[in-house]
């Protein structure tokens, strides 16, 4: 069985900013230089680093949530 994380609430809007963009994680995660796990952690809330969550809010263009 699968094992599925919660999403944060801002890891829920990432989410639908990606389908929105037609880009997967593993694209954004190339783009910002992180790995895509780092990424996951940050939908789940597990990584709360503020630079990391800066990078992928500015990629989306979601600058104004930061």
């Amino acid at each position: 069985m699968k094992r599925t994380r919660q999403l944060t609430p801002l890891g829920i809007k990432i989410k639908m900013a990606l389908v929105q963009k037609n880009m997967t994680s593993k694209e954004l995660a190339q783009r910002i230089g992180r790995s895509e796990a780092t990424i996951s952690e940050v939908l789940c809330g597990r990584n709360r680093k503020e630079e990391t969550r800066k990078q992928i809010l500015k990629e989306l263009g979601m600058e104004d949530m930061a």
